[in-house]
């Protein structure tokens, strides 16, 4: 086996916003993804930092504040809990996971946010550009954000503040088709307000470092039309008072900085250093650090043109080195969403229900939105836990783990090993940081978990097997896997240098995770009246 210089990582999959708790649209998209890689990461013994936050001054923070008729701080507080509790209940693990509104890093985020665009002012590279917001003298409030729906002034579909989530493109609220107040703000009138805008010298190159970063053709080609619509323009600040505070227009407005991710990158990185101080700070061009980032694709064009322009500007910085993309992932073939509340909470799904972390990780890697839109069906994940995981390898990890020979070391049998390494190469293939699959990954896992040529009630075959499902699995179930390595006589999580070594297994002496076998019945409690399921009455 090829030694495997250890390697560092920081990893920060995308901060969700505190609006609401995490569904598993969310989970199966950025967290799920980036928690997988850092798992496999650890598995072949590098150091890995994942570090978010919560985009705690997004203005439908502040659109939920008036909803729940709190104050925005306070929702922010909330929903950082929360959230957090969602990520841990499907054991996405995150070394911090941080809230800049307000705690410890809250003043450091904003003099980092501040100081990196007086930088960029200073370098020359930013342009003021007057726009038009309808504004509302009465509430105060300028549309946009959060406060502004309409239609997409390019594909016409319904958006809401700078974003369209249907074509993916960024656009000024001034250009929104049919605008309207979401909270019926009146009187509207039109002002003038003065943004600042990042102005990209080379757009040609920043694309090719996008494409180098493994962003997909079609992400890429959104960010292209967008650069050329805005003349190579990208958003550093826009009007209001909720965020890093700008100082106000010379029309008098106030200001906030534009957030598009390089801050929080910038503020985790910062996190990150002080855990491992001794491989500096990430997102410097002097860095070894490899970092990666993960969003859905109605964040790219903000995460990707945005970042990659202003560390490119900075000069000393750089970007990610790589990007994790996913489109949306649905629930029963609709759209997963919080205001309808069709949705299904990541923790209530293993907290109100007999279903499991790992189970819903496996079918979650197994419909990976990763490629394009893919759904969570309510019976066909019954029909995966129970055929899969309750039968099929339970079972065979009981025949497995009763073969084992417990009175003497034990060690993989010379004509099993290329079975064995053709299965690490694969699973070495779906991490490939340009290009990673976790279906690619599940299916590695899968053709394991079956392997019929394996007899698992002779000990030599169980012990292969059971090793071999051990370090398979460790992305994606890492409770059974690391169950089932403590088994063979290891210590900690599977790697990949203890693999091929002679163990001695152990005795039980915690009960092993188990399936339990699931029906749609048993899931009612974490689905919403929007999901009915076969067979159930119309009055259900």
């Amino acid at each position: 086996m090829t030694a495997i210089t250890a390697q560092k990582f920081f990893l920060m999959p995308i901060p969700p916003t505190p609006n609401g708790r995490l569904h598993l649209g969310h989970i199966a998209g950025p967290y799920l993804r980036m928690d997988m890689l850092g798992r496999y990461l650890r598995t072949q013994g590098h150091s890995v930092d994942v570090v978010s936050a919560v985009d705690g001054f997004d203005s439908y923070v502040l659109w939920k504040g008036v909803q729940e008729q709190r104050e925005p701080e306070e929702v922010v507080r909330d929903y950082h809990g929360q959230i957090a509790n969602d990520l841990r209940a499907l054991d996405v693990e995150v070394d911090d996971f941080l809230d800049l509104v307000q705690g410890p890093y809250a003043a450091q985020h904003a003099d980092n946010a501040r100081r990196t665009v007086e930088r960029l002012v200073a370098l020359g590279v930013t342009e003021t550009v007057v726009e038009r917001v309808l504004y509302c003298p009465h509430t105060r409030r300028y549309m946009a954000g959060a406060w502004l729906v309409g239609q997409c002034p390019y594909c016409q579909a319904g958006a809401g503040g700078y974003f369209c989530e249907a074509c993916g493109a960024l656009f000024r609220p001034e250009t929104m088709l049919n605008p309207q107040p979401r909270m019926g703000d009146s009187p509207l009138q039109w002002v003038e307000v003065e943004s600042l805008f990042l102005k990209v010298a080379h757009p040609d190159q920043l694309l090719r470092r996008m494409a180098a970063s493994g962003a997909p053709a079609s992400i890429i080609e959104v960010i292209a039309r967008f650069l050329e619509r805005e003349n190579g323009r990208v958003r550093l600040t826009a009007p209001g008072d909720w965020g890093v505070a700008w100082s106000p227009d010379r029309f008098d407005n106030p200001r906030v900085l534009f957030e598009s991710g390089w801050e929080y990158a910038l503020t985790c990185a910062d996190r990150a250093r002080e855990h491992s101080p001794e491989h500096g700070h990430a997102m410097l061009r002097s860095s070894e650090v490899t970092t990666l980032v993960s969003f859905g694709i109605d964040n790219a064009v903000l995460l990707l043109a945005g970042s990659v322009a202003v560390m490119d500007a900075l000069q000393d910085h750089q970007s990610f080195d790589y990007v994790l993309t996913n489109y949306f992932y649905n629930l029963q073939g609709a759209k997963f969403s919080t205001s309808r509340l069709h949705v299904v909470w990541a923790a209530d799904i293993v907290e109100k229900t007999p279903a499991t972390s790992d189970g819903v990780r496996y079918f979650l890697c197994r419909e990976s939105p990763e490629l394009g839109e893919t759904n969570f069906a309510v019976e066909e994940f019954v029909e995966v836990v129970n055929v899969d995981l309750a039968g099929a390898l339970d079972r065979r990890v009981d025949l497995a783990l009763g073969s084992l020979d417990q009175a003497r070391l034990q060690s993989i049998e010379p004509d099993l090993l290329p079975g064995l390494e053709m299965a690490v190469a694969r699973l070495g293939q779906a991490f490939r940081l340009d290009a990673v699959s976790v279906r690619d990954a599940w299916e590695v896992l899968h053709q394991w978990m079956q392997r019929p040529d394996l007899d698992v009630t002779q000990p030599g075959h169980a012990y292969l097997w059971l090793k071999g499902l051990a370090y398979l699995a460790a992305p994606i179930m890492p409770r059974l896997a690391e169950h089932l390595w403590h088994r063979l006589g290891h210590d900690g999580l599977p790697v990949v240098q203890a693999l091929y070594a002679a163990s001695l297994p152990r005795p039980e002496t915690v009960v092993r995770p188990r399936f339990a076998a699931l029906s749609p019945l048993a899931l009612a409690p974490c689905l919403p009246a929007s999901v009915v399921l076969a067979g159930a009455s119309s009055d259900a």
